[in-house]
């Protein structure tokens, strides 16, 4: 016997089966999937497009649109359409994962090998775009945005650079970003800090040269250092021998100074008003607002890698270069303890023990610096010449010359003081005196030296070499040499 079925049962069930089991693709998705078979990947977009616009819900439709926009190479819209596909349903969670990763794997490798061998913005741009769209396929990949600053940086685009760096440092704590941002940082305060110098180079130069002017120099040095006066004028002439003598006021309207010249010597300095002539110093500001970014950053650094010395280094410069000297100094101290065999820090450390008037410890600094550069440790009756003839063998001759020198002047003048007859100081002259004849080998045009070299010979009782030494600079001074 047969059993009937309810009609209305009937009904539900084959309402059921329509919408769900028997669902089938729609005429789109069949011509698109047929388009790719061929790799029309074009036809199938079209298609694909048609579908989504109808179902705005088809989680196929997009999945499918990932696969054709990702053979037709494009990248972010794939990424797009994945997106939406799993914002529809998780369907093909993992499939879509796998060509994310892929995609983002091959762009990387595109972008690294466009900075590899690039050598010019065409090709810095390049590994941008690649970079760019890596990121924003794959957004979590912090080694892109690394990669992407070094591409911006390459192209010389710091703002994007930095930007970038700062991503990947953030979210990854990377220390390449660090670096590289420190350097942005201090190269481009840099750029401001000698654009600052440049602008107003003439004015610096004429405040130190006012600062060497006083008492009991040579007329003739002033005429080096100022030039020629604006006027002369006699002050008291009156003949002897023969000859009328007297005293000359000299002017330099310039610099509201007036000397009193007598003998061929300066007997007195005086200023109408203070030298003081406008600066601007919009550059100079904005150079320090920028190592105070590389300080913020480096600090960070610092701290995350404390073993880093290029990190530390470029700290180190930082604060000198922005003046906070203070801490300069004590992050000096550490890197001496910390890298003794590193003669920057040794040197720049011995700058500012010079600064402090702490000669001993100043003139241990310069020595050590000399002795790491050098191929052979150097001692005391040891060949100065050996030395590699570098930026910072010459200047650590120099303050090493300047640090003996200026003790002995202080102890000079302590026994001044005192009213004390001590000749001790001598002995500081003689251990200047090998440095300070090496200084005037590498800087032979500089009347200075020679002057800083005659007065040590003469407080040496050296006559004969400190008249030549006196010469020397005549002759500079004339133009001779």
């Amino acid at each position: 016997m047969k059993r009937l079925i309810p009609l209305g049962i009937l009904a539900i069930a084959v309402s059921f089966i329509v919408t769900t089991g028997f669902q089938c693709s729609s005429a789109e998705l069949t011509s698109a999937k047929l388009y790719m078979q061929r790799k029309d990947y074009q036809k199938a977009a079209e298609q694909l497009e048609k579908e989504i616009t109808k179902n705005p819900k088809s989680e196929e439709g997009y999945f499918l649109l990932g696969e054709v926009r990702e053979e037709m190479k494009d990248y972010k819209a794939m990424k797009d359409a994945f997106d939406k596909a799993l914002a529809i349903a998780p369907t093909h969670e993992k499939e879509i994962h796998a060509y994310e990763l892929s995609t983002w794997g091959h762009l990387f490798n595109q972008g690294v090998d466009a900075i590899n061998n690039s050598t010019d913005s065409i090709g810095y741009d390049k590994a941008i775009n690649l970079f760019s769209t890596a990121i924003y396929v794959m957004p979590e990949s912090t080694f892109t945005y690394r990669n992407l600053g070094l591409a911006y940086y390459r192209a010389n685009k710091m703002d994007d650079a930095i930007a970038n760096l700062t991503m990947a440092f953030n979210k990854a704590h990377d220390a390449f970003a660090c670096r590289l941002m420190g350097r942005i940082y201090i190269d481009s305060a840099g750029v401001l800090k000698s654009r600052f110098i440049d602008t107003n180079r003439d004015i610096f130069t004429a405040m130190k040269n006012l600062s060497s002017i006083h008492e009991k120099m040579q007329a003739a040095d002033v005429k080096y250092l100022l030039g020629e006066p604006s006027s002369v004028s006699k002050v008291g002439s009156q003949k002897k021998k023969g000859k009328t003598e007297g005293k000359e006021e000299w002017t330099y309207t310039q610099y509201h100074l007036r000397l009193t010249v007598e003998g061929g010597n300066v007997v007195a300095v005086n200023y109408s008003t203070p030298y003081a002539p406008t600066i601007d110093s919009t550059d100079y500001r904005g150079a320090v607002a920028l190592y105070d970014k590389a300080i913020d950053i480096l600090k960070q650094g610092s701290h995350l890698f404390p073993e880093d010395a290029e990190i530390s280094e470029n700290l180190m410069n930082s604060y000198i270069g922005a003046e906070r000297n203070d801490e300069a100094r004590q992050l000096l101290l550490a890197r001496v303890k910390k890298y003794p065999d590193s003669k920057f820090d040794h040197y720049n450390l011995g700058v500012f023990l010079l600064k402090d008037s702490n000669y001993v410890d100043a003139i241990e600094q310069f020595k050590e610096t000399l002795r790491l550069d050098s191929t052979e440790a150097v001692s005391a009756d040891s060949s100065i010449a050996a030395r590699h003839d570098t930026t910072i063998v010459a200047n650590a001759l120099y303050n090493l010359a300047a640090s003996y020198v200026n003790w002995g002047v202080a102890e000079q003048e302590k026994a001044k003081e005192a009213g004390k007859e001590d000749a001790s100081f001598k002995e500081k002259f003689k251990l200047a005196l090998p440095y300070l004849e090496e200084v005037v080998k590498k800087k032979g045009g500089d009347v200075q030296m020679w002057e800083l070299l005659g007065q040590v010979y003469a407080n040496l009782n050296q006559q004969d070499k400190a008249i030549e030494a006196y010469k020397k600079a005549d002759e500079i001074r004339q133009g001779k040499n």
